[in-house]
């Protein structure tokens, strides 16, 4: 059925209208009953020259590439990703070189299947699935120690089932070490990315999901702040709206300069509990040490 182009404007708009009232009344009451082990702090990350990603893509980017690979080898003995919402699975590149090559195996998972999963360029023992989008749980190869996702767990419609999924693995491997590392959108998103996903993320809600793991070490780590948040608003957001132009291509330089200067103020004001420019989630279970946050 054809619908008219001025009513499908009208749909749209009551849709927006309707996840922001949605995403408003879940992200109320950010520091409310909070986990009492989940660890929160905001992680400074040195500048870097951004490109045209967004600021919320560069600093995840250089979290991946700052993680403690080193200790994660330790502790896991070797280290083998499931990577759930791949995509392409470009991101094994990106886990292969931060780590220096201490990745022995990465398999992907993903509800639509991409032509990159065919090339056989890789050194790494690399795997794809295609799942529902529902239960990963027929999809975990045995050997995974190490569960991954970028940008993803805020696609799946019941993240906690997501979870749970990983939970029953790690329970049924008592002697084996795992590493959860998640990065999700803040609350901050939403005035920045509009209609995303089926949610944001803030310290109560992501409570809910470290209480599943009640003997883990949990922390959850801020990325950017309120100075990041601004340049995308500046040169992505408010541009586009109003003009339909991504100030990244049209100043390229200027926008640069000013991703550098706000991860440096966000550094130094070191913004939780403001929101940052996203989270990073880090759930240890069965570590024989302390893990040590990545600087």
């Amino acid at each position: 059925m054809n619908v008219h182009p001025f009513w499908k404007k009208r749909l749209y708009r009551i849709v927006d209208q309707i996840f922001f009232v949605l995403c408003t009344f879940q992200n109320r009451r950010p520091l409310a009953k909070l986990d009492s082990h989940l660890t929160i702090k905001h992680l400074p990350l040195p500048p870097s020259t951004p490109a045209q990603q967004s600021p919320s893509r560069l600093l995840s980017n250089l979290f991946w590439e700052h993680l403690p690979w080193a200790t994660l080898q330790k502790n896991l003995g070797v280290i083998r990703i499931l990577d759930t919402g791949c995509g392409s699975g470009h991101y094994e590149q990106v886990f292969r070189t931060a780590s220096k090559n201490r990745l022995r195996s990465y398999h992907g998972l993903d509800v639509y299947r991409h032509p990159d999963w065919d090339l056989d360029t890789c050194p790494t023992q690399r795997t794809f699935s295609l799942y529902s989008g529902r239960d990963i749980t027929p999809h975990i190869p045995e050997h995974t120690n190490m569960f991954v996702s970028q940008s993803a767990i805020e696609h799946i419609r019941n993240d906690k089932r997501y979870f749970k999924s990983i939970k029953q693995f790690i329970d049924a491997h008592p002697n084996r070490p795992f590493i959860q590392v998640h990065l999700f959108p803040s609350s901050a998103c939403m005035k920045l990315y509009g209609r995303h996903g089926y949610r944001q993320y803030t310290p109560r809600t992501v409570s809910k999901i470290t209480r599943l793991f009640p003997d883990a070490q949990c922390f959850l780590l801020g990325l950017g702040g309120p100075s990041c948040n601004r340049v995308h608003m500046n040169f992505i957001t408010k541009p586009i709206a109003l003009d339909g132009i991504d100030k990244r291509k049209t100043t390229p330089k200027d926008y640069q300069k000013a991703v550098q200067q706000a991860i440096l103020e966000d550094n130094v004001h070191e913004t939780f509990p403001t929101d940052p420019s996203f989270w990073a989630l880090i759930i240890c279970s069965h570590w024989s040490e302390p893990f040590a946050l990545c600087t």
